[in-house]
């Protein structure tokens, strides 16, 4: 069962290292202003929950394993809801975690687990406003778009 969970806490590792860089470039892709800055709250708190997934990997004498990350989307609202989905997954797994940590008496990793968990369902909080909000700007964009008047050449 130990296996199992340094395998979990490795995969929630890259998960979390994927969300950071995914987060960090539409920060940069905004170009300042106000959802760029949650955006980067949102990548460090990202960062946060690597960082205790690192020390807990390192307390059961294991290392995270690096993988490939994903492409960036272009489209916003398309990498926000990819990030959403990522982020409500990873709360579950989360969950999973402390479960199975708390069975084979390792309440520090539960812990860790739970406050992950924790996080991830705020992140999640946040990125669906701003996915509501970059696809509401969408359809008014579009409707804009669609009642400009067309001139003749």
């Amino acid at each position: 069962m130990i296996e199992r969970l340094k395998e979990g806490l490795s995969f929630e590792w890259r998960a979390e290292w994927h969300a950071e860089v995914l987060l960090e470039g539409l920060a940069v892709a905004a170009a300042g202003g106000e959802q760029s800055r949650r955006l980067d709250e949102l990548a460090a708190a990202a960062r946060t929950r690597r960082t205790r997934l690192e020390r807990r990997l390192h307390a059961l004498s294991a290392a995270p394993r690096l993988a490939p990350l994903p492409p960036i989307l272009d489209q916003l609202d398309e990498a926000l809801e990819l990030a959403l989905a990522q982020t409500r997954a990873s709360a579950d797994r989360y969950g999973a975690l402390a479960e199975l940590s708390r069975r084979i008496a390792d309440p520090e990793t539960a812990f860790a687990c739970e406050l992950n968990r924790s996080g991830a369902e705020e992140s999640a909080l946040l990125l669906d406003g701003l996915l509501a909000l970059a696809v509401e700007r969408g359809v008014a964009l579009r409707a804009a778009g669609a009642a400009a008047p067309t001139q003749a050449p």
